[in-house]
């Protein structure tokens, strides 16, 4: 069954697409929808990382 995730995931991808490469053939399109769908498995853990006002930015690396 799909969540909100899934759904709002396709249809943002399906917007991109037909903007952008609206004659991507469908089993190419379902390739990107499954990038899609990797990038926020990968996402995920690091935005729900919990950060509030009174936390520090990283310092900037400079070499």
């Amino acid at each position: 069954m799909p969540t909100s995730l899934d759904t709002t995931l396709d249809d943002y991808v399906d917007a991109a697409l037909a903007l952008h490469f609206p004659a991507l053939p469908a089993e190419a399109a379902a390739r990107v929808k499954a990038q899609f769908a990797r990038v926020a498995q990968l996402a995920a853990p690091v935005l729900a990382y919990p950060v509030d006002t009174n936390d520090e930015p990283a310092t900037v690396y400079r070499p």
